[in-house]
């Protein structure tokens, strides 16, 4: 018997010349990518920042024996080739689609839902959540004026009708229950849930499709609601929009897809409103709610002020007299133009960039003679941020 029928390892040859030439094929586009992607990674010059991702990159660790041995350089070139690798948006999309394809609803943290929307995943982290409550609950003990709590959910939650029904999340409902039972008396809390639900089933877009904020249509309804709630007046004004096309937000970035349609910013202009914003730590002053340089750039959302800040002071020629302190996130950012209509002043307070400042919360209150505090979050960053620990 030939001792080719005797051996379990032998592989015969397929296809005689061709599959040599497969083999030569495949073996050739293997060395092409392998070192086509390292000689384009020496040969390009490295960018500083990624539109897609809106962060600054990594660059060239440098080279030392102490950097080496303390495994600091070996980390640093891995950070580094992630960062600058070839083409790396485009295959970061080509994978997407791929999985589009493939009818794949869900990947790295969000799902494709119906409509064209990105949605992202919510998994509840309950410590964190009464952690954060906490420090609330502590601070609010030393302040004399009111304080209500706008907790907006998230498209997560409005929009469940839209995810596939593979989607997995945790309920965010829950997760405001349980806030509301654990919150300090001496703070009201305002659950837009029904109000976004309501509007957004009539047609009225409330969260924007490609990134995790929601909509000026989505927070001017909610400031409408929050005034009548309260027992204030929403400011009389008739607002000019403004239509600001193609843009990708942050959803988009992390599966960008070339089967995603764009969405549509809207800025709402008040011609008749005053106003002075003052960055206090960047000494920065403006005369506008809009930082319209951004309008030119991936990052649209942050035309809404211009992005995040320690302390924000904003002086209006609004008819009430009353002065405000929002405590608050990037959702924030798109309400405070109509808040602005309403109150004389607002300070503003992003805890994440307010760290070691010369005052404390509680004093800036005393010092500005505050009538009113509004705390504006969304239920995902109450579920993660660690940043409260700077009320104290």
């Amino acid at each position: 018997m030939d001792d080719k029928n005797l051996r379990t390892d032998y592989i015969p040859e397929i296809g005689g010349i061709g599959g040599k030439l497969a083999n030569i094929l495949m073996l050739a586009v293997f060395l092409i990518f392998t070192f086509g992607f390292s000689i384009a990674l020496i040969v390009n010059e490295d960018r500083e920042f990624s539109e897609m991702e809106n962060r600054t990159l990594a660059q060239k660790p440098e080279f030392s024996l102490e950097n080496l041995t303390e495994g600091r350089f070996t980390s640093g070139i891995e950070e580094y080739i992630s960062d600058q690798l070839f083409l790396k948006d485009a295959l970061v999309s080509l994978k997407t689609d791929c999985d589009r394809t493939v009818l794949k609803t869900y990947t790295n943290g969000v799902y494709f839902a119906d409509d064209g929307y990105i949605i992202q995943q919510y998994t509840q982290d309950m410590e964190q959540v009464n952690t954060n409550i906490g420090y609330i609950n502590d601070w609010a003990q030393n302040i004399d004026c009111p304080i209500d709590f706008l907790l907006i959910p998230d498209a997560v939650s409005v929009l469940a009708d839209k995810l596939p029904a593979s989607a997995v999340n945790d309920d965010q409902m829950g997760t405001m229950a349980a806030i509301a039972q654990s919150l300090n008396p001496n703070i009201t809390l305002y659950n837009p849930f029904q109000e976004l639900k309501q509007i957004s089933d009539s047609g009225t877009q409330v969260y924007y499709k490609t990134d995790h904020h929601w909509t000026s249509e989505g927070a001017k309804a909610v400031y409408d609601w929050y005034m009548e709630s309260s027992g204030q007046t929403s400011a009389d004004v008739s607002y000019e929009i403004e239509t600001v096309d193609d843009f990708y937000g942050t959803l988009h970035s992390k599966a960008p897809s070339a089967f995603i349609q764009p969405d549509q910013i809207h800025i709402y202009n008040n011609h008749n409103g005053e106003y002075t914003v003052e960055r206090v730590n960047e000494g920065v002053v403006t005369d506008s709610l809009y930082d319209r340089s951004f309008l030119d750039k991936k990052d649209k959302y942050s035309t809404f002020m211009g992005g995040n800040f320690g302390q924000v002071r904003i002086t209006s020629n609004a008819d009430s007299d009353e002065k405000i302190l929002v405590l608050k996130d990037s959702y924030a950012n798109a309400i405070i133009p109509f808040l602005a209509d309403s109150y004389s002043e607002i300070t503003m307070i992003d805890l994440r960039y307010y760290r070691l400042a010369e005052n404390t919360v509680t004093e800036l209150v005393e010092q500005y003679d505050v009538d009113r505090v509004i705390l504006i979050y969304n239920m995902d960053f109450i579920n993660s941020d660690t940043n409260f620990v700077w009320l104290s």
